[in-house]
């Protein structure tokens, strides 16, 4: 049976405190896959708790969680090996062709991947990208993994 991930855990891991935690979910920013039943307490998953280590981590490097949420929805399914998620700004492509047309304003709108670190040194000498930030996925689910074990 897989151990169960409680909101205690989390704000352990992540050192994040509990009525943040409730905050980011009341604002929508984490919205975990579990109901909360009345009277008992929040089961949260793997794929939650990950959600959570992403907020935190990138609120930590001065992301506001309202705008790092929209890029937390992609998070399933993250393939074996090193998996970075990198938000970043630049113009937004409109095909996925390398001399396809792209859309560029003054203020461009944020996009994120998931990219091995092996393809972070492309993402850093893209012309096209103006500025970026990354959470290492793994890293956060070992967090996760550690704390679960320590019981």
């Amino acid at each position: 049976m897989a151990q169960e991930i409680t909101i205690q855990k989390l704000v352990d891991t992540f050192n994040v405190g509990r009525y943040q935690i409730d905050a980011w979910i009341s604002r929508g920013y984490l919205v975990p896959q579990n109901d909360c039943e009345r009277g008992k307490a929040r089961i949260f998953t793997m794929r939650d708790a990950i959600a959570l280590g992403v907020i935190a981590d990138f609120a930590r490097l001065g992301f506001e969680p309202a705008r790092v949420a929209p890029h937390i929805t992609n998070l399933h399914g993250v393939a074996d090996g090193d998996a970075l998620l990198v938000i970043y700004e630049g113009p937004i492509r409109i095909s996925s062709q390398d001399d396809a047309a792209f859309m560029d304003s003054d203020i461009p709108a944020p996009a994120s991947k998931i990219i091995s670190p092996q393809r972070l040194p492309e993402l850093a000498t893209d012309p096209e990208v103006r500025s970026f930030s990354v959470v290492n996925l793994n890293d956060i689910e070992r967090r996760i993994t550690k704390a679960l074990g320590s019981d």
